[in-house]
């Protein structure tokens, strides 16, 4: 196919292209400095030109806490921005693929969500993701909403990038205990949606690693074999601007049926990522 991928110069987007590339796809990637996806009428025009088989709509605001102070920029990029991909998909035919987030549930039920499980976002950051997936839905027949958690990877700053800078002057660490889900490498994810386009199977979706665990696990496995202590904290010992949900794990078998396999365990995918990341670091 001939994908259009928004968001190119992303975490996600900059192992997606080479991903699907690889796979046999032509890729056009649109960083954000060359796609204001605001714009209307450049979307309009960038897609009827480029006429690609499929768009992967990844662009969006992404700073979870800073969107409380500026809910305007994050419901402009995140809601009108995804409505105005929707729109013009729409009108030339072109199907979508819009990358979502576990953070449009409320984290309350305490059991895996489901595609079809009732949203209740927290933060600002969820419900401008949600004004996003509802725009999809009303403007296509033809999309993928693909939900996820947790990302990190190359290419990015994310929590496990986070964790390692801080392993290096300090020797205790607190990281919240009573938030659960599942981490999600931008390695495998790219892999997944590969498989998941290739179906043409249309319809939402949670896709993350395997497994479920909690920020405090998650930063012990990132820093196993260091000299430095990971003591647990509870959520309202450090309290953030955006709320998150404290459980929100994603029931991934209507992906797993559609492509065919399972997900990769998240610690395995860890330790894949932290080898990598070692390779490059000079010797």
């Amino acid at each position: 196919m001939k994908i259009l991928l928004t968001g190119a110069g992303g975490m996600l987007g900059k192992v997606l292209a080479p991903c699907l590339e690889e796979r046999g796809h032509r890729v056009k990637g649109m960083p954000r400095e060359e796609l204001d996806v605001t714009n209307y009428l450049q979307v309009v025009e960038l897609l009827s030109y480029a006429k690609p088989d499929l768009v992967i709509h990844s662009a969006a605001y992404t700073k979870v806490d800073q969107a409380e102070s500026e809910p305007d920029l994050a419901y402009l990029i995140n809601g009108y921005g995804t409505e105005n991909i929707a729109v013009a998909c729409n009108t030339l035919e072109i199907p979508l693929l819009y990358v979502s987030t576990d953070y449009v549930f409320d984290g309350e039920q305490n059991r895996p969500y489901t595609p079809w499980d009732t949203t209740g976002p927290l933060s600002v950051y969820g419900k401008s993701k949600l004004a996003g997936e509802r725009a999809v839905q009303h403007h296509l027949n033809r999309f993928y909403i693909v939900r996820t958690s947790w990302l990190y990877g190359p290419h990015g700053h994310n929590f496990v990038e986070t964790i390692l800078s801080m392993a290096q002057d300090r020797r205790v660490l607190r990281v919240v205990s009573d938030q659960w889900g599942t981490p999600t490498c931008t390695l495998s994810l790219a892999e997944t949606l590969a498989d998941l386009v290739a179906s043409e199977r249309w319809g939402v979706y949670h896709a993350t690693d395997g497994g479920v665990t909690n920020w405090f696990e998650f930063a012990r496995a990132i820093v196993n074999g260091l000299d430095l202590e990971v003591l647990p904290i509870e959520t309202k010992d450090m309290p953030r601007p955006a709320t998150r949900p404290k459980y929100s794990v994603l029931d991934k078998t209507t992906l797993i049926h559609t492509i065919g396999r399972e997900m990769i365990p998240w610690q395995e995918a860890l330790a894949t990522y932290l080898e990598l990341r070692a390779d490059k670091q000079p010797a």
